[in-house]
């Protein structure tokens, strides 16, 4: 009966011991994801609460346990996150799984796609124009240094994207108002509405020019500035940019999916004290 007792002790103690610590929210959150190729720690916004506590959710409760890195472009990006690639079947296209759900956007002027930058994924402006985010996928920020000739013509990318976005935005907007606008038969007077729409707000709006900090961050350190404003910026990379430029060399099939998987093993949500 004693012996019984201490087991019953002893297995009561290991199951306290193993609840979650909660977060205190006047500190900053951090998570490690261990992979196969080594640790990678990222800081969360706090200003963009909901795709941090989406993360955290899914980091504590070991989601991410066994996914792949199953989209790896150099100078571009380090994407996982697809539920479905937990299964690892040779030579599959990931990255269509979203988890069943998606996060509404929050894209802040402030922060910009520079190296190491933890991003959303998600489908493009033309089908999604709330730019929500994709619920289990992010990606790592890689990216490339780049001189103010090439972020001359990433700006006018960054506008020539921003108009299609408003465009498309304006469209559903309108169709969402008068549904008869969404018939064939309506398409070219929707699309006039939709264009008086886009030139007096670009009007109002102006031309967008990356701003100087963000400028010289690009040309000294590197990122992607052709997608600044356009996704959801929620964290960056504090510790293991080794880790991210070294999966980056890895080669890929033509759907950028490395030829040797790059598994996610674990992740560790902490905050220090």
């Amino acid at each position: 009966m004693k012996a019984r007792l201490l087991v019953c002790i002893f297995s009561l103690f290991a199951l306290f011991s193993c609840v979650e610590k909660p977060l205190n929210p006047n500190k900053p959150v951090y998570v490690t994801i261990r992979t196969t190729m080594g640790d990678v720690t990222v800081m969360l916004y706090d200003d963009t609460p909901l795709h941090r506590d989406n993360f955290i959710k899914l980091c504590q409760s070991n989601e991410y346990e066994g996914m792949l890195f199953h989209r790896i472009i150099k100078d571009f990006v380090v994407q996982g996150g697809d539920p479905a690639s937990k299964a690892h079947e040779p030579g599959v296209l990931y990255g269509e799984g979203d988890g069943g759900y998606t996060i509404p956007a929050e894209i802040l002027p402030h922060y910009f796609n520079k190296k190491g930058a933890l991003i959303d994924a998600k489908e493009s402006d033309n089908i999604n124009v709330e730019r929500a985010s994709a619920g289990t996928q992010f990606c790592f920020v890689q990216g490339k240094k780049w001189t103010d000739e090439e972020l001359n013509e990433k700006e006018l990318r960054i506008n020539e994207i921003r108009r299609n976005w408003l465009f498309y935005k304006f469209q559903d907007r309108l169709k969402k108002e008068n549904p008869s606008l969404a018939t064939d038969s309506m398409k070219t007077e929707l699309e006039n509405k939709a264009f008086v729409m886009l030139e007096d707000t670009l009007e109002v709006l102006g031309y967008y020019t990356i701003p100087v900090e963000h400028r010289e961050f690009y040309k000294t350190v590197g990122g992607i500035p052709h997608l600044d404003g356009s996704v959801t910026i929620f964290g960056e990379v504090v510790e293991g940019f080794d880790v991210v430029e070294k999966m980056t060399f890895v080669k890929t099939d033509k759907n950028d999916r490395p030829l040797k998987d790059v598994i996610i093993k674990s992740t560790k949500v902490f905050q220090k004290e």
